[in-house]
């Protein structure tokens, strides 16, 4: 269990802050996440002639889906 902060915010305007600095850091990990995503499935996507269709066909979705992606988080 992790220990609690010492203070524990008080007004509205604390928790307020609180929660923005919640959010930020849970988008910061969801971008991380979706960049090493789509850095993975660059690095599949160049292992053979053919291999960008085969993980769109895995991920069911379009060949042009993935490279955009791809393109998107890589870039």
């Amino acid at each position: 269990m992790t220990p609690r902060p010492d203070a524990e915010p008080t007004t509205a305007e604390d928790v307020k802050a609180a929660v923005q600095i919640a959010q930020t850091a849970r988008d910061n990990a969801v971008l991380a996440a979706e960049k090493e995503f789509w850095q993975r499935m660059g690095e599949l996507s160049k292992s053979y002639h053919g291999a960008q269709q085969d993980v769109a066909d895995a991920m069911g979705r379009k060949r042009d889906y993935v490279y955009k992606n791809v393109r998107k988080y890589t870039a």
